[in-house]
């Protein structure tokens, strides 16, 4: 019964009425037909008794018909004689049918009656046959034996006490027939009152148990799924009929909604997720605003005091070489003086001053040179660390990009386990790793650049190291012309050969003019090169602070 659905329940409790009424008016109808059967058996009795009347009564008359007075006329003979004839025939019908539709067991109980019910229809044959054939007389002496009248008696006494019987058996069958009727009436008000009042009982029985008591159950369960945001146990879902179905619909209505809120909550813990990741990635971009702005300043006071030094430098490089080429004119000219003093001794005294002069200057100028060398070096060696303390910076900014690469990347993975509600952050993580990569990158252009300026500066470094050396050789060599000149102005005689070691001494000089006039070229360009390097160094600076401007504005509007 319970695979069996609420609809097939209700129509097997109507069927199962149906029946029961069925078989009570089948009941019903078997017993009025057993009343009729009853009724029928009592109303042929009732007919077998008026046959056994009728017969009796008819054989009474055929007797009475034969016996006629002996002073009758022979025409009236002949009429009774006629009458008998017809009567006889009237008893023989009769004879005949009631012996047709006597039972059995009366014809069992009367075995003689047949056979003397014929005796008396032959007899009364013989005397019509002997009034018609013999004569009259004959026929009435022949009508008025002894035995023909015993056998009327007793033909009658049978037939009265078949009619007796049969009417007996008619009023008992009559008897239980209204019994029986009475029973069935009995029966069928039992039926028609119980038949209801049972199928009400096991109607409500079925309702309490099959859909009443289920359907409270059932609207408890709803109140329960409604209320609660757990699953909950909905009975009856085993049934296979509507109240099941009902109970499964409920039961996933409770697994939906439970569900739902399931989702609500996760959706609250993302939206609350969401927002405290804006305010970090607001708070990331923030410090990351303030320390890039930091840096970014830092690197941009360095890279502007690393191109003043460097054009300061360059200017410092032009003044040495423009001191060193007068230098090396003078040096010329201290040379050129000199072979003329060969020339002309008589002029040596004031030969001898100029040069001496001229070897002051000289020295002078060296002196000047040397300073200049010296500041210059300074200069260089500051710029080197200016340029130490930018790659350091660099470095700070490599780490702050490296940071950012790995919060993208944490950004990215969160974005991924939020779903659908971690798109737009994932968009914003896939900007901040593009942008710490631009970063790293151009940390990398920058370290190459500052490798390239610090190279330069080395060379720089170098190249004045040896126009320092070069200027301090000079200015040795004109201290010792002018010892020369002082200890050989009162030596007239040797004058061609000291004259002679200042032509040579001059002429190493103007050499060494030369290579520091080289140098200073030399120099110049690696200051050139150093001072387009800071300038392109302060470009590159300035597109990372517009990128990283712009980085904060994207992760602000996300």
């Amino acid at each position: 019964m319970r695979r069996l659905g609420l609809t097939a329940k209700i129509m097997i409790f109507f069927a199962l009425l149906g029946l029961a009424g069925a078989l009570g008016l089948a009941s019903a109808l078997r017993g009025f037909d057993e009343a009729r059967r009853i009724d029928a058996a009592a109303f042929s009795d009732i007919r077998l008794a008026g046959s056994a009347s009728l017969l009796s009564s008819r054989i009474a008359a055929a007797a009475l018909l034969s016996r006629v007075d002996t002073d009758s006329s022979p025409q009236e003979i002949e009429a009774m004689l006629g009458k008998l004839d017809a009567a006889i025939e009237l008893v023989d019908a009769a004879r005949a049918h009631l012996i047709s539709a006597l039972p059995a067991s009366l014809r069992e109980a009367n075995p003689t009656l047949d056979a003397r019910i014929k005796t008396f229809i032959a007899f009364q044959h013989g005397i019509v046959d002997i009034g018609q054939r013999i004569s009259t007389k004959a026929a009435l002496l022949e009508a008025g034996a002894a035995d023909a009248r015993a056998n009327v008696d007793q033909i009658v006494a049978t037939t009265a006490a078949l009619r007796d019987e049969l009417a007996r058996r008619a009023g008992e069958a009559s008897i239980r027939a209204g019994a029986r009727a009475e029973a069935v009436r009995f029966r069928t008000i039992l039926l028609t009152m119980l038949l209801p009042l049972g199928g009400g009982l096991l109607a409500l029985f079925m309702l309490r148990s099959q859909l009443t008591r289920p359907l409270r159950n059932l609207m408890e369960a709803i109140r329960q799924a409604v209320a609660s945001d757990r699953v909950i146990e909905v009975p009856h879902r085993d049934r296979a009929d509507e109240i099941g179905q009902l109970a499964r619909v409920v039961r996933q209505f409770s697994e939906v909604r439970a569900t739902l809120v399931t989702r609500e909550s996760e959706a609250d813990d993302a939206r609350r997720l969401e927002q405290l990741r804006n305010a970090e990635l607001a708070g990331i971009a923030d410090e990351f605003e303030a320390r890039i702005g930091l840096l970014l300043g830092e690197i941009g006071r360095a890279s502007e005091v690393l191109r003043m030094a460097l054009q300061d430098a360059a200017v410092r490089v032009h003044q040495i070489s423009r001191s060193t080429e007068t230098a090396a004119a003078s040096v010329d000219g201290a040379g050129i003086d000199a072979r003329r003093s060969s020339e002309a001794a008589l002029r040596l005294d004031f030969v001898l001053g100029q040069i001496n002069a001229e070897v002051r200057r000289v020295s002078e100028m060296a002196t000047e040179a040397t300073r200049e060398a010296v500041g210059t070096h300074a200069l260089v060696t500051r710029l080197t660390e200016n340029a130490a303390q930018i790659r350091d910076v660099v470095g700070i900014i490599e780490a702050v990009a490296r940071q950012t690469n790995l919060l993208a990347l944490n950004a990215t993975i969160e974005a991924a386990r939020a779903g659908s509600h971690g798109r737009g952050f994932a968009v914003v993580a896939a900007e901040v790793k593009t942008l710490a990569n631009q970063a790293s990158e151009a940390a990398g252009r920058i370290v190459s650049r500052i490798a390239q300026a610090d190279e330069a500066l080395s060379h720089a470094a170098e190249a004045v190291s040896a126009i320092g050396a070069s200027v301090a050789a000079v200015e040795q060599t004109g201290t010792e012309i002018a010892t020369m000149v002082g200890s050989h102005v009162e030596l007239l005689g040797s004058l061609g050969e000291t004259v002679a070691r200042i032509s040579d001494v001059t002429g190493t000089a103007a050499l060494a003019m030369g290579e520091i006039a080289a140098a200073n070229l030399q120099t110049v360009g690696q200051a050139d090169t150093g001072a387009a390097s800071a300038r392109e160094l302060d470009q590159r600076i300035n597109a990372l602070q517009a990128e990283a401007e712009a980085f904060v504005r994207r992760l602000r509007a996300a």
